[in-house]
């Protein structure tokens, strides 16, 4: 699953970028916030830690990667704050993000992609 997880991380930041192109905020943020969280799901799968849903994933993400000092705070951050702002956008119909705060989003998405990536030859396996 890791890999299939990185591939589609991959391929949804590619999707963010084309809607932030188009003018689609609200969507290009939601794409972004789903390329981090299958990103991090692929290195929790690594260690072969399954969570339930989208908290479960943040709080094990912060727990197991975070806290041990194995992934920099910001990253878990990064992730938190655009699972906030996709929460928001996509249950409060009177949200609207600007193009400044999707641009944003978007890079910390590319940013957590690519620190993952990283975090594979990094990061062993806990045994």
């Amino acid at each position: 699953m890791p890999d299939r997880d990185l591939v589609l991380a991959a391929d949804t930041l590619e999707a963010a970028l084309y809607l932030l192109k188009g003018g689609f905020y609200n969507d290009a943020v939601s794409r972004a916030y789903y390329s981090m969280f299958y990103a991090a799901r692929a290195l929790l799968a690594s260690h072969d830690l399954h969570p339930k849903g989208h908290k479960g994933l943040i709080l094990l993400f912060g727990l197991e990667f975070v806290k041990k000092g194995r992934i920099e705070e910001r990253y878990g951050r990064a992730l938190s704050h655009a699972k906030e702002r996709r929460e928001t956008i996509d249950y409060n119909l009177d949200a609207a993000m600007t193009p400044g705060e999707a641009e944003i989003i978007i890079s910390d998405a590319r940013n957590f992609l690519e620190r993952i990536e990283r975090a594979f030859d990094e990061i062993e396996p806990d045994n």
